[in-house]
């Protein structure tokens, strides 16, 4: 799926970095209402959550008291960061837990989650059918037994100025080795993770295998990636799209698919190209998870279903611009036109079989040596 020129948007939509919007501060939810456990006992009608402090802002918090729930919302900065805050505290403290859908299985692994009937929560038919029916996503169990309720979902892509290099289909990540790519001329976006799952793409490892990559794999990918030094890493996607826009970049590892076009609107014209290649992409589905033993599984229940409502989904879109799992929502964002619908066609929103050619973001399975080959190889 390519994004091309497209029309301007008549307002702009909020384009929130995914890495800023998962490590949004927590500092400030953590000391107001909606944060800490200090109650000693429940309400009947509250939910006690554990997510991305974006995910329990006051704003939810409003929506889910106009919906009859008191939600008690404990913010956490990454996946990692929840992970452990569930595993040490336990079911009783939790009712739901956020998480990306790479990192569900770990959770169910550990025994911290359930998995359940998707179609206990009301309004569950809302969702594509592709999100809660694909057994080859990491959270689907069975058709619609998931261990993970799907949320929003986005993907990565190949991107490259068309002005300084040429590429054609089959497009693939060794264009980021291209010979004629000068040194320096690479762009990256995220963490080292992301870089050497790119790299292990890149050498034909397939996506079910690229977390369990160690030994021998792990450590050709690593000296793979090492071939790209120096390479650049944007630390914001504005800064990323000026330099593809400029030409400072000329191929890179975008965090979406909507880049390229942002990129040819600013620019008036198409400098850019973005892609899922041929080996696939990175990329994200999240949502809430039900903590397996919770206190009150019925208001977790309650609480999914909320989420899943038309106000919630409706903040989040507005809020974060990120495509949605929900096939309702998302046909009324494009029924209403403008540049909400404008952003959810560049990002391929409408099209959810793009989902299928995604390695979702995930941990290794031996963490401890993926940090030692990037450190090694890539690092020194």
């Amino acid at each position: 799926m390519t994004n091309g020129l497209g029309n301007a948007p008549a307002r702009t939509i909020a384009n929130v970095d995914r890495r800023t919007f998962l490590r949004s501060s927590a500092a400030v939810l953590a000391t107001s209402a909606v944060g800490g456990l200090s109650a000693c006992s429940r309400a009947d009608d509250e939910v006690v959550v554990l997510g991305w402090s974006s995910y329990v802002a006051p704003e939810i918090a409003s929506l889910m008291k106009k919906a009859g729930l008191s939600m008690r919302g404990i913010p956490a900065e990454t996946d990692q960061d929840m992970f452990t805050k569930l595993k040490a505290g336990g079911a009783g403290s939790y009712d739901i837990v956020f998480a990306n859908c790479g990192w569900s299985p770990t959770y169910f692994k550990a025994g911290l989650i359930e998995a359940f009937d998707i179609r206990e929560v009301n309004g569950w038919e809302d969702i594509w059918p592709i999100f809660r029916e694909d057994t080859t996503f990491p959270y689907v169990i069975e058709p619609n037994k998931v261990t993970l309720f799907p949320n929003m979902w986005d993907s990565l892509g190949l991107i490259w100025n068309v002005d300084q290099l040429s590429l054609s289909e089959p497009y693939s990540w060794n264009a980021l080795w291209d010979e004629r790519v000068p040194k320096g001329k690479v762009i990256t976006k995220g963490g080292p993770e992301d870089f050497l799952a790119i790299s292990g793409l890149s050498i034909g490892i397939p996506r079910e295998r690229i977390y369990a990559m160690n030994g021998a794999e792990l450590q050709a990918a690593a000296e793979r990636l090492a071939r790209l030094k120096p390479f650049q890493i944007g630390a914001s996607d504005s800064s990323f799209e000026d330099a593809i826009r400029t030409g400072k970049a000329w191929v890179g590892q975008s965090s979406n698919l909507a880049a390229s076009a942002r990129i040819n609107r600013v620019a008036q014209k198409q400098v850019s190209k973005c892609v899922v290649p041929k080996e696939g992409s990175l990329g994200w589905v999240d949502g809430p998870q039900l903590v397996r033993g919770a206190k009150n599984r019925k208001n977790a229940l309650k609480f999914i279903e909320v989420w899943n409502s038309e106000a919630v989904q409706s903040y989040l879109y507005d809020t974060y611009s990120f495509p949605q799992c929900n096939k309702a929502a998302t046909e009324r964002t494009l029924v209403k036109g403008g540049d909400g619908a404008t952003n959810l066609l560049d990002r391929g929103a409408d099209d959810p079989s793009t989902a299928k050619h995604l390695l979702f973001q995930g941990p290794p399975d031996d963490p401890a040596a993926w940090t030692r080959a990037y450190d090694q190889v890539v690092g020194s």
